[in-house]
């Protein structure tokens, strides 16, 4: 979503500085896990305050808490329950792409109805340059009709990333080198060279080194592939949920599909009518081609399918294909990275996708 057009919000405010409470109710851990769970977002301490000054845009905003929301509930009776409603920010002088976030509103007797508190995963005044009476506009999120849902693969609907730690880990052992589960989702979700996390400074980095520890991670996969991958959870159901709905289903993995066999004992690829692997294209992600091949099959348009995928680089390669871009936080990006990235939405898993689109039975 581009900030360019004033029909593109639903709402248009100005940023103020707030009393300095927003810090501490983000900073409970029993908020920030359901704002995590509802919405994919870790917030950034903090609230940026939007003051909404035209009449007309506080009666839009007064419809908007009319409508259901996503509750956060407080763990004792001393402490106050709010409203989260998803939505994207941006600065209405920036041409750039909208940042996620959500409006926060507490149960509170006299809320005021012409200010919004604003949550996102980054410091959005920092991000958009933003002091007091900047312009931003918010659009509230709502559900969107596709006609088909991409998925990539590992991290998203398996995890991949231990079965890669493990089998990188005992790759590397003789070497001496140390691999964390870090340094595999910050190579994944930046596109960076894995090896050069993990070969340390003075130790020969030349193809031929790389070239063994590729060669004995690849023979340690298949044990670790037994071992540790799995379907992540609530990926089967939601597969369900969006095929039962008449939403197609395709796969487009930056891999050659070696990590296929936990979604085969599952039973779920034949749930998926298009899969696209490495194997079948020339250019890897971020590069769009394997999205642009799965929309060439399914026969659809860019704006009637999404892509869901848990790196940097898939948001990448959505946005380059012109199709919606979902983040999930079960593999390489986080909520801040994946916001940055410019994605469109962002689940915790991938068994909160359904819930971002109109699901239509099907008989």
């Amino acid at each position: 979503m581009r900030f360019t057009e004033d029909h593109s919000f639903a709402l248009f405010g100005k940023v103020k500085t707030g009393i300095g409470q927003g810090a501490g109710f983000t900073g409970l851990e029993w908020a920030r896990s359901q704002f995590v769970e509802h919405c994919g977002i870790d917030p950034h301490p903090g609230t940026l305050n939007v003051a909404v000054e035209d009449a007309s845009h506080q009666e839009s905003w007064k419809a908007i808490r009319g409508r259901h929301g996503l509750t956060v509930r407080a763990p004792t009776p001393d402490a106050c329950d709010a409203t989260l409603y998803p939505l994207s920010i941006g600065h209405t002088r920036n041409t750039g792409r909208g940042i996620v976030a959500a409006a926060v509103v507490p149960h509170v007797p006299g809320y005021a109805d012409d200010q919004i508190e604003v949550i996102a995963a980054v410091n959005l005044r920092e991000h958009f340059d933003l002091d007091d009476g900047a312009p931003l506009g918010l659009r509230v999120h709502q559900r969107q009709a596709i006609g088909a849902a991409i998925f990539d693969v590992d991290g998203t609907l398996l995890n991949s990333l231990d079965g890669y730690h493990v089998a990188a880990s005992r790759a590397t052992a003789e070497y001496g080198y140390t691999v964390s589960l870090d340094h595999v989702r910050r190579a994944l979700n930046t596109n960076q060279p894995f090896w050069d996390f993990i070969i340390p400074e003075g130790e020969p980095r030349d193809d031929k080194r790389i070239g063994e520890l590729r060669e004995a991670t690849m023979r340690h996969w298949p044990d670790a592939l037994r071992e540790v991958v799995r379907v992540l959870p609530g990926v089967g159901d939601a597969l369900e949920r969006l095929k039962s709905a008449g939403i197609r289903l395709a796969i487009y993995t930056g891999s050659g599909g070696e990590s296929f066999p936990p979604l085969r004992e599952a039973g779920l690829m034949e749930l998926f009518e298009v899969i696209v692997t490495g194997n079948d294209v020339a250019r890897r992600k971020p590069d769009p081609q394997g999205i642009v091949r799965c929309l060439a099959e399914l026969g659809l348009r860019p704006d009637d399918a999404a892509y869901v995928g848990d790196s940097c680089i898939d948001v990448g390669a959505s946005l380059g294909a012109g199709v919606m871009s979902i983040g999930v936080l079960t593999g390489a990006g986080d909520s801040a990275s994946l916001s940055v990235a410019g994605a469109d939405r962002i689940a915790a898993h991938v068994g909160g996708i359904p819930g971002l689109f109109e699901l239509n039975q099907v008989s």
